[in-house]
């Protein structure tokens, strides 16, 4: 006060006297409407009419709990001139009332002391209660008295709430006529906690009906809304782990060949799903209790881009994985060879990073980066199905009786178990060419099981020699005939 009196004195003594001035305020807003903890901007301008300077000095009658900042304060006001003043007002975090008012005044002074004041009054409509989650109150007379409205309040949202624990019940049988059970369980995850919150908010909305110190009513509205967001983090948590993972649970069941899926990927989509509702959670938490979560929001990203280029191998290997189960390419059991490459892999095992092959031939396990894999062309030999084509060729000599080959090696196919035996799927044996040495015929026969392509080649390979060395089928090697003239 007194560094106010100082500025008015060293300001009045170079102002330009007039013995006849006069000051007047302009507002802009004369009702407003807020929520509490709101912050608004308001602007009015004060105008000088005459043709002496003056000092004005603006101070604001106010209640507790508001916060009030204005932009110029103070200052010279010279003839004939305006001035804009910006107004900043921030209303409690809770309301005692809805009906709010406060004033404007400004002091007018001139060389010679005080001149005048202006007033301006503001109507402020204050919504009730100060938090997101704060929707209702009871509309009690407050003629009751403070504790009879307290107790009348709690005794009505009590009953409230045994209304709404009963009527869940009820919503129940009517769900039961819905074919599916999605509903029957949401209602199950509904029922306690939104009567529980039913309950606290009438304690909250009752205890904020008495007379309470604002620190101590900002306190109860603190805790109110981390109850609210443990709720909702609750109710959101149940409905992700309860219906959605259940739910993909149901459908993955249905499809054929699902194990990977329901083995690897929705363990994966839960553990995700359940660590971002709780992440989610925290920060709502935070917000309520006035955090300013921005910071935070914007480290997150930050230390997220890094985190991506630090581990961009990780994770292009579990995305990469997450395609190739839900591509299903191939699933565990089945037989690969990749492009290039004449080694035959089971799938042993696809994980999130890698996928695990077994090598059959070098008796080899091999753990392979999902990336390469889905960068790699790959030949699925259980595709379409696990029937699998076999070429076994065959060489005889020129004098052979090339009708008779052909008879007998389709008759060695046909004589195996393993080989389809259909009009679709009969062994073909192929008259290919006339080698140097040799007649090159080929058997193409249908094998019932991938797995058994091998076996059933030996096999057949050693039943031909046996039954060509009976029949007098002569199997040449190459030879060269040289003929030297004298």
């Amino acid at each position: 006060m007194k560094m106010k009196k100082i500025m008015v004195l060293l300001l009045l003594s170079v102002i330009l006297v007039n013995n006849t001035v006069s000051a007047e305020v302009v507002p802009v807003n004369e009702n407003i409407v807020m929520k509490c903890g709101e912050t608004k901007k308001l602007h009015f301008m004060i105008y000088n009419n005459e043709t002496g300077s003056l000092f004005f000095i603006i101070h604001i009658s106010d209640d507790d709990g508001w916060v009030f900042n204005i932009t110029p304060s103070s200052g010279v006001l010279p003839a004939n001139s305006a001035k804009a003043i910006n107004l900043t007002v921030t209303a409690p975090k809770v309301a005692v009332k809805t009906h709010w008012e406060f004033s404007v005044i400004i002091d007018f002074y001139n060389a010679t002391g005080f001149t005048h004041s202006e007033k301006h009054t503001v109507q402020v409509t204050l919504l009730t209660g100060g938090t997101f989650f704060f929707f209702f109150t009871l509309p009690l007379p407050e003629e009751l008295g403070y504790w009879r409205v307290f107790i009348s309040a709690a005794l009505t949202w009590i009953i409230i709430a045994f209304i709404i624990y009963f009527i869940f019940p009820i919503i129940k049988k009517l769900t039961k006529f819905t074919k599916n059970k999605l509903d029957d369980k949401l209602v199950d995850i509904l029922k306690k906690p939104v009567t529980v919150w039913v309950i606290f908010y009438g304690f909250v909305d009752s205890i904020l009906l008495l007379p309470l110190p604002i620190t101590l009513a900002e306190l109860v509205i603190e805790i109110y809304n981390i109850f609210v967001v443990a709720v909702i983090t609750w109710i959101i948590y149940r409905v992700f782990k309860n219906i959605v993972i259940e739910y993909a649970f149901h459908i993955s069941s249905k499809r054929k060949n699902s194990d990977d899926i329901e083995n690897i990927l929705i363990p994966v989509i839960e553990k995700i799903g359940v660590a971002s509702i709780i992440l989610i959670g925290g920060i709502m938490a935070l917000q309520a209790l006035g955090v300013d979560i921005t910071v935070l929001i914007a480290g997150m990203g930050v230390m997220g881009i890094i985190i991506g280029f630090a581990a961009q191998d990780t994770l292009g290997n579990f995305f990469a994985g997450i395609h190739i189960l839900l591509d299903r390419a191939f699933k565990i059991g089945d037989y690969v060879v990749f492009e290039g490459d004449d080694r035959v892999y089971i799938v042993k095992d696809v994980g999130l990073r890698s996928t695990k092959l077994y090598d059959i031939f070098a008796h080899t396990m091999i753990f392979v980066p999902n990336s390469q894999i889905a960068n790699h062309k790959i030949i699925n030999l259980n595709k379409p199905d696990k029937k699998m084509r076999i070429r076994i060729d065959v060489s005889v000599s020129y004098d052979s009786n090339i009708e008779r080959v052909k008879t007998l090696l389709r008759k060695i196919a046909i004589e195996h178990p393993n080989i389809l035996k259909n009009d679709e799927f009969q062994p073909v044996v192929v008259f290919r060419e006339f080698g140097e040495s040799s007649l090159n015929f080929t058997l193409y026969a249908w094998v019932d099981e991938v797995e058994n392509q091998w076996a059933v080649a030996s096999e057949l390979r050693a039943k031909i020699l046996n039954t060509f060395r009976k029949e007098g089928i002569t199997i040449p090697f190459p030879q060269l005939d040289v003929h030297i003239k004298n």
